[in-house]
């Protein structure tokens, strides 16, 4: 099921016809694509608050002109590869004797909403990598720390934490919050170490460099570039989802964040409104289901006062905790979206799985019957409430792309056919009338059809691009229309979004 989910995910994007759509434009067609590779990386380091030359790189092999963005998937192969090689690690270190833990944490990766969302658009090949980054960086920090208990050399690990930190730092800032989260964990590791072996403590605090000083020194070398100068607070700017704020915000945010972590399926539709009512349900049920399992894992363990299968709860909660606390840096923004539950969804992963496994293997014979009727309907509902979540998704992520493809299709062809302009001609106007831009929206899924195509940037890329034949995008519709200059989208001859 793992290998068919993750075969599933990386592929179709190339059957539906994966394009650069909505805010993904930026850098395609936006200002952050100002010249050549080494000149748009350069404006990100001095001009923008985030810096990801990957978006760029990803963005400078897609097509300007279809939209057409096949290098995500190699891109997306490897990062998810690695996340999944990453996930066998982790389980080896802190639960050996289960290896089967693998598999399963990655199937509740790969039916979290947080994954299609990450793998299924251009620009968020970083959070991939940057998941992928983090957790390798935990695991060498976690083989650091038992390296200097036993007095053995860790200076090739330190090296490759040096490489692993630097690149992680150029890929999102959703990397700083695994700097913050993995480096906690080692301090904590180190304290409860120090009254065993100071010698060992001191050696393995020489990670807390890579982890945690380097981060630092690299914000303080962007805010000298000025790169971070622009950044604001919600007070400065309330309408702005990227700026940071410790107020109302942050609670809503950690209640969202922990509800996407615990919970799969159509997520998608639990705002909308005019989506049924047992859809919107659904992912309220599977973290039901999520939660009754770790609950009644925890009742067992504290009346049984034993873990079955040698399974060590310290280190589970240990790198649980690393994983899920990566999310830090995300929840003073303005507002956050399933997507940055990837990554995070390790954590939670290894949590549920650990609770299904403690009772499928309850150690006392007259629980057993109970505990495994619970964890097997609850591993039910989770496995088909998710499998169904990426089945929609599928849906609504190809329906976003249709759109994308017609309307730029429409739109360019519209610009190829116009006459000529003379000094002083008014320009053409497109309009898109109230079918195009009216409708439910979220994020990337849910979204209306003029949003998959963003205007913000669709004129000016337009007009720089083809001079002679000047377009303006309006919304309103003009009482005079000129024939063969002007044109009317007509979006109701798109097939309609359906909500499940």
């Amino acid at each position: 099921m793992a290998v068919i989910l993750f075969a599933w995910l990386l592929l179709f994007p190339l059957i539906g016809g994966l394009v650069v759509a909505n805010d993904d434009l930026k850098f395609l067609r936006g200002d952050l694509n100002v010249g050549s590779l080494a000149d748009n990386i350069r404006f990100g380091w001095l001009h923008t608050n985030s810096f990801r030359p990957l978006e760029n790189i990803v963005a400078y092999f897609c097509n300007e002109q279809t939209l057409a963005c096949w290098p995500v998937v190699p891109v997306q192969l490897c990062g998810l590869a690695l996340v999944a090689l990453g996930v066998v690690a982790l389980v080896r270190r802190v639960m050996p004797s289960m290896p089967i833990a693998a598999p399963l944490i990655l199937i509740w990766i790969f039916l979290s909403p947080s994954t299609m969302t990450s793998l299924w658009q251009m620009d968020t090949c970083s959070q991939t990598w940057s998941a992928a980054m983090g957790l390798w960086c935990g695991i060498l920090c976690w083989d650091i720390f038992i390296a200097a208990r036993s007095g053995a050399t860790t200076w090739t690990q330190i090296f490759a934490l040096f490489v692993l930190a630097a690149i992680g730092m150029n890929i999102k800032e959703t990397f700083f919050g695994w700097s913050a989260s993995v480096g906690s964990g080692l301090i904590i590791a180190i304290t409860f170490g120090w009254k065993h072996n100071h010698r060992a403590s001191l050696r393995a605090a020489v990670a807390l460099i890579p982890i945690a000083l380097m981060p630092l020194i690299y914000l303080v070398i962007r805010y000298k570039f000025g790169g971070l100068a622009g950044v604001q607070s919600l007070e400065e700017n309330p309408e702005a989802r990227y700026q940071v704020g410790l107020g109302e915000n942050l609670v809503t945010n950690i209640i969202t964040s922990a509800f996407g972590l615990f919970a799969n399926g159509p997520l998608h539709l639990f705002n909308n409104d005019a989506a049924m009512l047992p859809l919107r349900a659904l992912p309220v049920l599977s973290g039901l289901a999520a939660g009754a399992m770790i609950l009644a894992a925890a009742a067992l363990r504290v009346l049984q006062k034993k873990t079955p299968c040698d399974i060590s709860l310290r280190l589970v909660l240990l790198a649980a905790a690393v994983c899920m606390f990566s999310i830090v840096v995300t929840l003073p923004m303005g507002a956050v979206s399933d997507l940055y539950g990837f990554g995070p969804n390790i954590g939670s992963g290894l949590l549920v799985v650990t609770a299904a496994l403690m009772l499928w293997n309850s150690i006392d014979e007259n629980d057993r019957f109970i505990a495994r009727g619970i964890g097997l309907c609850a591993t039910l509902v989770l496995a088909s409430v998710g499998l169904y979540g990426v089945a929609s998704r599928t849906y609504q992520f190809s329906m976003t792309w249709y759109y994308t493809r017609e309307l730029n299709r429409i739109v360019m062809t519209h610009q190829a056919s116009l006459p000529q302009q003379k000094p002083g001609d008014a320009v053409a106007y497109i309009y898109f009338p109230p079918s195009c831009y009216t409708g439910h929206i979220y994020g990337q899924i849910m979204i209306r059809p003029l949003q998959s195509l963003s205007i913000q940037w669709m004129q000016t890329w337009l007009n720089k691009a083809d001079t002679k034949h000047p377009l303006q995008i309006v919304l309103q519709q003009q009482l005079f229309m000129r024939p063969g200059l002007d044109l009317v989208v007509d979006c109701k001859q798109f097939p309609v979004r359906e909500d499940w």
